[in-house]
């Protein structure tokens, strides 16, 4: 079955495997690359990207599969450098299995990379908490794409250590990583899921209908009552969207 951006298959009596993945073309260090960056960036954020979508239902990985579309010295090591990186920041010990290809026939003038990431979720988190009418949406993190991810104060960006704050907040509902089409997508999909209505705040349309690149955001339904709980625990800004009715 399909839930958001993840596959889900029924494979154990106490967990569910789960697929996500995520891709990057024309960002990085070659010829014709539109984005200019180096490929441990690419690497990073794509990989990012896979495991927020995996960590916002409370999923485990379990192996990461890299295609690589470029050659592996130097590009594809520097791109592994930089998943092996943020799998640190998720798991000290780095216990995730690693597997993957490389191009090695032919010359490559633009990069690309495709990350899958395979897990498991307790069937206990089964079925996830939906949001309920009187919730307040927000924006976690700033929505950035492109040159401004790269721009971005390291102590403003969105880790995967909020992501594992906002799951075991009691008062949190919902947790989406945003993506190309912006917290407006999302919300949609919130809506038809929970059969409620949003209504947004005045002067919030630029922010929902931004989009967040490699998940520089993070769209998070709460309990209206605790908003000042959750703006005091992150380090990172908190923009109320509206609230659902």
């Amino acid at each position: 079955m399909k839930w958001r951006d993840l596959t889900l298959v029924d494979i154990h009596e106490d967990y569910l495997l789960a697929v996500s993945c995520d891709s990057a073309g024309g960002i990085g260090d070659k010829t014709h690359d539109v984005v200019r960056t180096s490929p441990f960036i690419v690497g990073y954020h794509t990989a990012k990207v896979a495991l927020m979508e995996l960590l916002c239902v409370y999923g485990e990985p379990i192996l990461l599969s890299s295609t690589l579309s470029v050659e592996m010295h130097p590009a594809g090591a520097e791109m592994m450098r930089g998943i092996e990186s943020l799998l640190k920041e998720y798991d000290p010990l780095h216990s995730i299995e690693l597997t993957g290809s490389t191009e090695e026939n032919f010359r490559v003038t633009v990069t690309g990379l495709g990350v899958t990431i395979v897990g498991r979720i307790k069937k206990s988190h089964w079925p996830l908490k939906k949001t309920e009418a009187e919730d307040v949406a927000v924006m976690v993190g700033d929505a950035k794409y492109g040159e401004e991810v790269l721009q971005t104060e390291k102590e403003r960006s969105l880790t995967l250590h909020h992501v594992k704050i906002l799951r075991e907040l009691p008062y949190v509902r919902e947790v989406v990583p945003g993506g190309s089409r912006g917290m407006a997508h999302e919300i949609a999909l919130v809506e038809r899921a929970s059969q409620i209505r949003f209504l947004q705040r005045e002067a919030v349309e630029p922010l929902l209908y931004r989009s967040c690149g490699p998940a520089s955001a993070l769209l998070v339904t709460l309990r209206k009552e605790h908003l000042k709980d959750l703006q005091k625990t992150l380090n990172v800004p908190v923009h109320v969207l509206g609230v659902f009715d």
